[in-house]
């Protein structure tokens, strides 16, 4: 303990008043603010708005730290994976557990048909269902890919390019 505190500091000792300014603040009503709006904002917004209502002293690492001692967790972190894991499922059930593509089953990927990076939504209008050659092959743009109407034709496509490039055993 006291070498990390030396390797921090360089000293052993605590620092005087560190804790002080997180000591003096009104915690009920810190505590009930985070606990309002911990999932509706970050912990960086949650500082700054304590700050304008006249905290002196409050920074993101007093809300983390009251927010942790609340045993609340980080809203960016466990509800959006649980969302994405939640869409993924909505998505498995609606267009089924087979590549839409060429109906491979063994592994499955989700693809955002519209990315998020152009807007597109995470919900299960805008995902498919494909193996991970299909998902590289539409990632690379190799197949295009602009809305679920052009799955018909792609689908076409590689039976298409399958039936035409079959190894001949014979």
């Amino acid at each position: 303990m006291h070498l990390a505190r030396i390797k921090r500091h360089g000293y052993p000792e605590l620092k005087k008043d560190a804790y002080q300014s997180l000591e003096k603040m009104p915690h009920e009503f810190v505590d009930e603010f985070i606990k309002q709006n911990c999932h509706k904002m970050f912990d960086e917004e949650i500082a700054a708005k304590l700050s304008q209502k006249g905290i002196k002293g409050i920074s993101t690492w007093n809300v983390k730290y009251r927010r942790r001692k609340l045993g609340i967790k980080k809203y960016s972190y466990g509800e959006i994976q649980k969302h994405k894991a939640w869409v993924r499922l909505q998505a498995i059930k609606k267009y089924g557990n087979k590549c839409e593509l060429c109906g491979y089953e063994l592994s499955i990927d989700i693809h955002h048909i519209k990315p998020k990076s152009e807007g597109g939504a995470h919900d299960a209008k805008n995902l498919m269902v494909v193996c991970p050659n299909c998902h590289s092959l539409i990632t690379r743009k190799i197949l295009w890919l602009g809305c679920r109407k052009d799955i018909p034709r792609i689908r076409k496509e590689i039976k298409l390019h399958l039936k035409n490039n079959q190894p001949n055993f014979g």
